[in-house]
Parts: C-alpha cells; sequence; structure tokens
C-alpha cells in the first residue's frame, strides 16, 4: 500500500498551518538525485518566502548507498550501513515520503498519476528514476544470469553463494568488464578464495573502457592477483544452464559455470508517460545548464536520465557522483524561482575515480594522485561516508565503526 508521514512541524510552523497556500515540490525517484535534492530543499527552506510541502515518490523503503554494494559480499559493510531506511533519513525533515510508482507524468495539467494512491498536483517538479541495467538481448540471459545493482539483487545473489557452499570449487562468470564488472569479480574472488575460479567476459577491447590508464593498469594487477581470467574482445552468443558461449578469437567458447552475473551497462529508466519531453539518441532528457526542460522551466530532470552538461565532456557521466552533485543545485534554482532570483547553471566537478578492487583493496585516482591498496580502501570508504545521506546516518556509522555503541 502506498504510505505517506508529513513533518511540518520540522519546518517551524504549527501542525495546523494551512499548507493550501505552501509550494508544491514533488520529487520523483529517491536515489542519489532526488534524496538529496529533497535533503537539500529541507535544508535551505527557511530561505524560501512561502513555506514548501516537499513530496519524495519513491516505491522502495531503503535508499540504496550503491558504490558500496560490493562490500555486502565480504561482510566489510552491514546493509543498514549502505541502504537506511527512508524513514530513518527523513524524519527530521518537512519531506512527505509517497512510497509508490509513478505510472504517468502529465507536464501540461502538471499532475502525477500513481499506481496505487491519488494523483498528485506540483508547482515544481523533479524527475530523477535514475538508470536500469540494460535489457539483456542474448538468449539465455534473461533465465539464467543475475544482475547487481540494488541491495535485493546482493541479497539474491547471497542466497545463491550459500546454496553453492558445498562445491569444492564455485564457477563464476561475469558478463562485462565495466566497474561494476571488475568490482564483482575482484570481491568475489576474496568471498570464495581457492574455492573460486572467477571468469570475467567482455566484447570490447579493454576493461574500465572510460576509466584513466592507470585505474585499469591498477585494476588488472588486482585481478590477475586472484587469478581471475579475462577474456576480451569477446562477444557473448548464448546463455542456457550450463554456463556462457562467447566467440573469441575467431572460434566458440564455452565456459562451464555454477553462476553467472550480467552486468553489461545501464540505460535511462523511459519517461513515465507516452509524451516524454525531447532526448537525446541515448534516451536521456535534454535539459538547459539549469537542468530545467527547455519546455516548461518549472520541471528539472537531474542525474542519469538527463543529458547534464559537465566542462570539457559531452555529457556529465552517469554515476552517483555526478547526481549526488546535481540535487542541492536543483534545490537552489527552485528556491530561486520561488523568490524570483536568477537561477545557476549546473557545472559539473569530477572529483577523481574510486574503485574497491577486492577485500581491504581500491584504487582513489584523482587530482594528481592515485591510491592504491589498503591506503585506497582507506580512502575509498572515508570519501563515501562523508557522502552519506544525513549527519545522524554518518554519525551512527562512524560510531559502529569506532566500536561504540548506539
Amino acid at each position: 500500500m502506498p504510505s505517506q508521514r508529513s513533518f511540518y512541524p520540522s519546518l517551524g510552523q504549527s501542525a495546523s498551518h494551512d499548507n493550501s497556500s505552501a509550494v508544491r515540490v514533488c520529487i520523483v525517484g529517491g536515489g542519489f538525485g532526488g534524496l538529496y535534492c529533497a535533503l537539500a530543499l529541507h535544508r535551505r527552506s527557511q530561505a524560501s518566502p512561502r513555506p514548501l510541502h516537499i513530496t519524495l515518490i519513491e516505491p522502495r523503503d531503503r535508499f540504496n548507498f550503491t558504490p558500496l554494494l560490493y562490500e555486502l559480499l565480504t561482510q566489510e559493510l552491514a546493509p543498514w550501513e549502505i541502504a537506511p531506511t527512508y524513514e530513518e533519513l527523513l524524519p527530521p525533515t518537512a519531506v512527505d515520503r509517497c512510497q509508490d510508482w509513478v505510472d504517468q507524468i502529465d507536464l501540461a495539467q502538471r499532475t502525477i498519476t500513481l499506481r496505487q494512491g491519488k494523483p498528485l498536483v506540483y508547482d515544481y517538479l523533479v524527475v530523477a528514476i535514475g538508470s536500469q541495467m540494460r535489457p539483456p538481448t542474448v538468449a539465455g540471459s534473461r533465465a539464467h544470469t543475475l544482475p547487481f545493482a540494488t541491495v535485493d539483487d546482493a541479497w539474491q545473489l547471497e542466497r545463491r553463494l550459500e546454496a553453492l557452499d558445498d562445491l569444492a570449487t564455485v564457477r563464476v562468470v561475469v558478463a562485462g568488464a565495466g566497474a561494476s564488472g571488475v568490482e564483482l569479480a575482484c570481491k568475489l574472488s576474496d568471498r570464495l578464495g581457492h574455492r573460486g575460479q572467477i571468469t570475467v567476459v567482455d566484447r570490447r577491447g579493454e576493461i574500465l573502457r572510460s576509466y584513466p590508464e592507470r585505474v585499469q593498469r591498477s585494476a588488472m594487477r588486482a585481478l590477475a592477483k586472484r587469478r581471475v581470467s579475462v577474456y576480451l574482445d569477446a562477444a557473448i552468443e548464448t546463455v542456457d544452464g550450463s554456463g556462457l558461449t562467447f566467440g573469441y578469437q575467431g572460434q566458440p567458447h564455452h565456459c562451464p559455470a555454477d553462476l553467472m552475473l550480467w552486468t553489461v551497462g545501464t540505460v535511462p529508466r523511459p519517461w513515465p508517460s507516452s509524451a516524454a519531453p525531447k532526448q537525446t539518441p541515448l534516451g536521456q532528457c535534454l535539459v538547459l545548464p539549469t537542468l530545467q526542460l527547455p519546455d516548461y522551466d518549472n520541471v528539472f530532470v537531474l542525474g542519469d536520465m538527463a543529458a547534464m552538461p559537465a566542462p570539457g565532456r559531452e555529457r556529465a557521466p552517469t554515476t552517483a557522483q555526478a547526481a549526488y552533485q546535481a540535487g542541492p543545485v536543483v534545490a537552489h534554482n527552485i528556491l530561486a524561482l520561488i523568490a524570483n532570483r536568477s537561477v545557476k547553471p549546473f557545472r559539473y566537478n569530477h572529483l577523481g575515480d574510486m574503485l574497491t578492487l577486492g577485500q581491504g583493496d581500491a584504487v582513489v585516482c584523482g587530482f594528481g594522485l592515485c591510491i592504491t591498496g589498503r591506503l585506497g580502501a582507506f580512502s575509498r570508504r572515508w570519501a563515501y561516508w562523508l557522502r552519506l545521506p544525513t549527519h545522524a546516518h554518518r554519525r551512527r556509522v562512524l560510531r559502529h565503526r569506532l566500536g561504540f555503541k548506539d
């Protein structure tokens, strides 16, 4: 059932305040872009000349800090640390949490049709529903492979690994040598130890194609250290219950597997309406530098769904880092419009590249430095700790890591 909770008193208003005069801001999607936008709006709400009524629409009950999902496999982090519930994150704020799916957005009428709840009307709209795994097109891939993009995926993988506990050798094939494929391969190798036989397959000629060469080199060393087999320029042909078949050096090659993971890219989620705004060939919405839709200045799109600008690049990358930066900018611009002030453009600032390369191992590159090994792992964990959604959650995680009881 849909769930909505109100926390207006935390805005300094009385509970009986008439919200008919409030500016209605609806945020669709509770990922990095949507949640961080909602939190930024609340923090700055006192600067608004009119009270705000903020609604965050998200069907899941937990926020997923996706860059740290891999630590669940090696039990370096607990689920609550990287997947706090929205109920934990939002009570101190003036945000209504609407746990529902959006079936349609009518931009002309400024209405949102929900799957279960009553329609919502907005004055300002933020759409940040992110991306999804590219639908597998290879025969058998849907039925025989697992994705790895959410906490639910991590739990599903955990159950499969537990079912393979009795095997002396566990053969794992990872389809895709991007960031997710490489991080999964390293973590699974450390998780399984001598029992693991890990293979990575990718149709491209290099791993981590969009990453700097020094990150690629660090990843190749980590994979080689763990004896992970890597097949590049290998086009996957079929997948069945016995394993994966791909073309390699002009010949078909069959790789037997007990477990197969599919990490071959992502695509933006479809706009929740048949009347979608203008999009790029990749399916991202075209936005102004301020992240507004060109034809609707009260609608903002950010994160993976938007072709967000970036200096020196065709567009900002579809990463948590980009969405994390965009959320507060959209919050600023909404408040600016309410106050009849100028809006500001979004400027993506690349803060570096970070990948986990196994248990207690990572590579962190940025600002002319490249840190690997345990120091890299510590630096990466610290950087992500600083980006956890709220001060309260960061404090709770830190106390837990330092051995203090709540």
